[in-house]
C-alpha cells in the first residue's frame, strides 16, 4: 500500500491536516488550556502548495504524451481526479445539509444551495452558508478543471514546447489570481473582512496552487539544483514561513492583504526540493503515513463531529475537558479510516481500469 510513498511529502500532508484540525478546535482548547491566539502556519495552504506540485507532475507527463490524443489525456486526468475527490465532497455535502436541517449544526439554507452541487459557493464571490470549510475544495476543483483546458489549448499553439506551455499557464493563472486579489484587497478595513473575502476565493487563491505547479516545472527543469539545493532552500522556506505568520495580522494589513500569500507560498513552496527527496519512512514514520492517507477524509469529518461533539464540554473541568478533547481527536482518526476504507478507496480503485480504457499504455 505505502512502498511508493514519498515520506517527506506524506509528512507535508500529515502536517497540513494536523494543523486545520488543531486551528478549527483551538478555541475549545483554550477553555481548558492556554493556547495561541491567531494561526501560525496555514495548513490549508500547505495542501495548495503540495496538491499543486504533485498534480503539476501529473500533468506535465499528459503534456508531453503526444502519441495520444489530448482529449483521452484530458479526460484520464478529469477521471482520475474526480474521483479521488468527489465522492467524499458529495458525501459530506449531504451530511452537513442534513445537520443543518436538525438543527445540530450552525448554518442556514436556501434557495443558493444548488451552488454547493457545483461547487460555486466560493467561486468568486463568498455564499456562506454552511459546510465553511469546502471552500478549499472549491480552489482546487475550478483550478483543475481551468488549467488542463488553458494547458492543452497552449499545446495547440506550442505542440513541440509542451514544458513552455505549461510554465505559461502556470504563470498565467499565478498573475491572474493575483491581480484579482490585489483588486479586492484594498476595500479591506481588518484581517476578518479578509479572511472572510478574498483569502478564500476561487479566483483569488489560485496562485498558491500555481506554486506548486511551478516547482515541478522546476524540478523537471532544473533536476541538478533541485537536489543540490534542497537543505539551504528548506532553510529559506522555514524562515520566510515564520516571518509571514509573525507579521500576519492587523497591525500590518497592508502586508498581510498584499504580500502574504505570495510570499507565504513562495517559502512553503521551497520545502519541496528536501521532502520530494526525503523516500525512506523511518522508525517512527508509520502514524505519519496513516495520517497522510486519511487525512482528505479527517478534513471533511472533523467539523461535522464538532457539532455533534460540541455539547459534551458544557461544564466540564480542565481535565474533563481535556479528556473529551483527546477523545475528540481519536474519534476523528477512527472515523476519518473508516471513510477512507469503506467509501474513498472503493471509488478510486476505479481509476486505473478506467486509465487502461483511456489511454492503453498507461
Amino acid at each position: 500500500m505505502h512502498g511508493s510513498r514519498i515520506f517527506g511529502l506524506d509528512l507535508m500532508r500529515a502536517a497540513a491536516i494536523l494543523l486545520v484540525v488543531f486551528w478549527h478546535n483551538a478555541d475549545v482548547l483554550a477553555r481548558f488550556v492556554p493556547v495561541p491566539t491567531r494561526v501560525v502556519v496555514d495548513g490549508v495552504d500547505l495542501f495548495f502548495v503540495l496538491s499543486g506540485y504533485l498534480i503539476g507532475g501529473i500533468l506535465l507527463r499528459y503534456a508531453t504524451m503526444q502519441e495520444v490524443p489530448w482529449h483521452r489525456r484530458l479526460l484520464d486526468f478529469w477521471q482520475r481526479r474526480w474521483l479521488r475527490t468527489l465522492p467524499n465532497y458529495y458525501l459530506f455535502l449531504v451530511i452537513n445539509i442534513a445537520l443543518v436541517h436538525l438543527g445540530v449544526a450552525h448554518g442556514l439554507l436556501n434557495h443558493n444551495l444548488w451552488g454547493y452541487f457545483l461547487f460555486l459557493q466560493d467561486a468568486w464571490k463568498n455564499v456562506d452558508l454552511f459546510f465553511w470549510e469546502s471552500w478549499s475544495l472549491v480552489v482546487e476543483e475550478w483550478y483543475y478543471l481551468l488549467f488542463p483546458l488553458l494547458l492543452f489549448a497552449a499545446l495547440g499553439v506550442a505542440r513541440d514546447r509542451p514544458r513552455t506551455a505549461f510554465l505559461v499557464v502556470t504563470l498565467l493563472l499565478i498573475s491572474a489570481s493575483t491581480w484579482c486579489r490585489l483588486q479586492m484587497v484594498t476595500s479591506y478595513g481588518s484581517v476578518f473582512e479578509l479572511e472572510s473575502g478574498a483569502r478564500k476565493l476561487g479566483i483569488t487563491r489560485f496562485d498558491t496552487i500555481g506554486f506548486g505547479m511551478l516547482m515541478a516545472w522546476l524540478e523537471g527543469a532544473f533536476s541538478t539544483q533541485w537536489r543540490t539545493w534542497r537543505l539551504p532552500l528548506i532553510l529559506i522556506g522555514v524562515l520566510g514561513m515564520l516571518l509571514c505568520a509573525l507579521a500576519y495580522g492587523d497591525a500590518h494589513l497592508w502586508f498581510t492583504a498584499h504580500l502574504y500569500f505570495t510570499l507565504n507560498a513562495l517559502s512553503m513552496a521551497m520545502l519541496l526540493p528536501a521532502l520530494s527527496q526525503w523516500r525512506g519512512s523511518p522508525r517512527w514514520g508509520r502514524p505519519v503515513v496513516f495520517i497522510s492517507v486519511v487525512s482528505y477524509a479527517l478534513y471533511l469529518v472533523h467539523q461535522p463531529l464538532r457539532a455533534l461533539y460540541a455539547g459534551l464540554y458544557d461544564g466540564c473541568d480542565a481535565g474533563q475537558g481535556l479528556v473529551f478533547y483527546l477523545l475528540f481527536w481519536l474519534l476523528s482518526l477512527v472515523l476519518s479510516w473508516l471513510v477512507y476504507r469503506f467509501w474513498e478507496r472503493r471509488f478510486m480503485a476505479w481509476r486505473e481500469p478506467l486509465s487502461r480504457k483511456l489511454i492503453p499504455s498507461s
